[in-house]
C-alpha cells in the first residue's frame, strides 16, 4: 500500500520526509556524555554505600535509604542510555514492563527521594516543637501548683 501524495493545501497530510530535530552526531555525543555521567554517579554512590558498611553506620538510616534510591535511579538511567548505543529504535520499542521500568520508574524514584528528603528535613522541626510543648506547658503548671501547695503548708497565703 502506497502513501497518498502530499498536498500542501490540505492540513491533514504530512510531508513525505521529516528531518530529525537533532543531527545523529549530536545524539551520539549526548548519549555518550549521559552514559558516562550516570556511570560515574553510580560508582560514586556505590562507594558511598560501601563506606557506610565499612565504618559501621546504621544500615537503615535516612542516608543509606537515600543512597540506595539514588543508586537504583542511576543504574536504571545508565542501562537506558547504554541501550541507545546499539539501536535507539529498539530502545524506544520495548515491552511495556521494561519501558515502564526504564522510562517511568526513575521518575517515581525521584519522587520517593524528594519525599524522603522532606521527611528528613521536617523531622527536626516537629521534634523541637514537641519538646518545646512538653517542657513549657505541663512542667510550669506543675511547678506553680507545687509552689502554691508548699507555701500553704508553711502558713503563707
Amino acid at each position: 500500500m502506497e502513501a497518498p501524495p502530499w498536498d500542501p493545501l490540505r492540513n491533514d497530510s504530512l510531508p513525505p520526509t521529516l528531518t530529525p530535530a537533532v543531527p545523529p552526531y549530536v545524539k551520539l555525543g549526548l548519549t555518550i556524555v549521559y552514559t558516562v555521567f550516570y556511570s560515574l554517579l553510580f560508582l560514586f554512590i556505590y562507594v558511598q554505600l560501601w563506606l557506610v558498611l565499612r565504618y559501621r553506620h546504621k544500615r537503615l538510616s535516612y542516608q543509606s535509604v537515600f543512597l540506595f534510591l539514588c543508586l537504583f535511579w542511576a543504574s536504571l538511567r545508565t542501562v537506558l542510555f547504554s541501550f541507545y548505543f546499539k539501536d535507539f529504535v529498539a530502545a524506544n520499542a520495548l515491552s511495556p514492563f521494561v519501558f515502564w521500568l526504564l522510562y517511568c520508574f526513575p521518575v517515581c524514584l525521584q519522587f520517593f527521594t524528594l519525599t524522603l528528603m522532606n521527611l528528613y528535613f521536617t523531622q527536626p522541626g516537629t521534634q523541637s516543637q514537641e519538646e518545646c510543648l512538653l517542657h513549657t506547658t505541663p512542667r510550669n503548671s506543675e511547678r506553680s501548683l507545687v509552689l502554691v501547695s508548699a507555701d500553704r503548708e508553711r502558713g503563707g497565703s
